[in-house]
């Protein structure tokens, strides 16, 4: 069966059922669509005038966890962006989610016997469109080819660039940026809506520069490695957010990502290196200690504060004189007054000015310091240890105001029950066809 068969598959089904349908991808691109039989919504008539949905439109039916169905299910109604229901029937091949087979219907008035031939005709598409995305391939070869390249093993990395250069590709990555684009907090989805999500975001046409990009996706995280050349800088942050947003167009809001990016060396020897920094800055940007898009040139001391252990780094860990300043201070001023110093790197004016006193009164409260705990600011490895301190303590506390990390299950949120339809003339017998794989 060829593609021009499934397309003709659709149409007949279209005309049998007099109602609309489309088989997206799942990522909600639009393959191939019927004519229209007047059921048609403002959302259908946008996709086929623009070749494709829009990203809320893709967005509100990848939220309904519906890359988790293995049966029939309902897409509900989005009356915001003039999305009427419908129903929606994932087409796998041994497992694997090849599609979306779509159906319109808005009034909810398909029958028992319509929905067993959508079941019957998405069976019969399966096939068919796994020689087709055989034929087209995937990009799993880059997936595991960034993996070795990032290994921890000395060995699979080397083999890794070796294969890349007996085919020619290494040549494409003068200078290698590495780039790692995970969740922040908690996502209210199912894990394949986030990796559907990345893998459409990463998607995109080749650098005209002549310059590579690889990339793996890896459930909620992905690490992307960017060939750059110096004679034509691309802002790599600029793209980092790119695909920041092309992600949280498919989120509708039930999750989001921020973006680390490591240092640029030579080859792609340096991309083991250039993750390690690059995880660390999206922590950072997790933690909300830079943006959503940090670089690991911008973290400061925060680079190496990050590369502790989480468990590790807690209030115990703080540097002695911090500490015995805290002991003291319970109302924060002093702390606050000291922080203020150390960062105007012992600027007093400059100081005053960001507690918004007056000199005087910096100085005064920096005798009382001296005075309660005898900490002396005038000695450097004094100073250093407190600066050092307050990077810690900042980790500390953006930690604590994380939620717990996010167990994943795919029997809710997008594999929950069906809505009660035993008030339709469908009855129960609706509710065996769709199973309770259903939104």
């Amino acid at each position: 069966m060829t593609s021009g068969v499934v397309s003709t598959v659709i149409d007949q089904l279209a005309e049998e059922l007099t109602r609309s349908v489309v088989i997206n991808d799942p990522a909600m691109q639009m393959l191939y669509a019927s004519a229209h039989y007047g059921d048609e919504d403002p959302v259908r008539v946008k996709a086929l005038l623009n070749h494709g949905a829009e990203p809320r439109a893709r967005g509100h039916v990848l939220a309904q966890g519906v890359s988790t169905w293995t049966r029939a299910g309902l897409i509900p109604p989005n009356d915001e962006i003039g999305m009427h229901a419908r129903v929606c029937v994932p087409v796998r091949f041994e497992g694997e989610l090849l599609a979306l087979l779509m159906v319109m219907d808005a009034d909810g008035s398909i029958t028992t016997a319509e929905l067993g031939r959508v079941n019957e005709v998405a069976t019969e598409l399966a096939f068919a469109l796994h020689n087709d995305l055989r034929r087209t391939g995937r990009g799993e070869d880059d997936d595991q080819a960034v993996l070795d390249l990032v290994s921890a093993d000395p060995a699979t990395r080397r083999n890794a660039v070796a294969a890349l250069r007996a085919g020619g590709r290494a040549d494409r990555f003068p200078t290698v940026t590495a780039v790692e684009i995970a969740i922040a907090g908690t996502a209210s989805t199912t894990r394949p809506h986030i990796e559907i999500a990345l893998r459409n975001a990463l998607s995109g046409r080749p650098r005209a520069d002549g310059t590579d990009v690889l990339h793996a996706v890896t459930g909620e995280s992905a690490v992307v490695l960017i060939g750059t050349r110096p004679a034509k800088p691309d802002p790599v942050e600029r793209r980092a957010q790119e695909i920041l947003d092309r992600a949280h167009e498919l989120a509708s809001g039930r999750f989001r990502c921020v973006a680390g990016i490591g240092s640029i060396g030579d080859g792609l020897d340096h991309a083991a290196e250039s993750l390690a920094q690059a995880r660390l800055a999206r922590r950072a940007a997790a933690l909300g200690l830079r943006g959503p898009v940090a670089s690991w040139e911008s973290l400061g001391v925060y680079g190496p504060v990050l590369s502790i252990p989480p468990r590790e780094l807690t209030e115990a860990a703080l540097p002695h004189e911090l500490r015995q300043l805290r002991a003291v201070d319970p109302e924060g001023q002093l702390t606050a007054t000291l922080r203020a110093y150390l960062d105007a790197a012992g600027n007093g004016p400059a100081a005053a000015q960001e507690l918004h006193i007056h000199r005087t009164s910096l100085y005064y409260r920096l005798g009382r310091i001296r005075e309660l705990t005898g900490i002396d600011i005038t000695n450097g490895q004094v100073r250093l240890a407190a600066h050092v301190g307050f990077a810690m303590l900042d980790v500390i506390t953006a930690q604590s105001d994380q939620p717990g990390p996010r167990s994943f299950d795919n029997r809710s949120n997008g594999r929950g029950q069906l809505p009660s339809r035993e008030g339709s003339d469908l009855g129960n017998t609706r509710l065996k066809l769709f199973g309770n794989d259903g939104v």
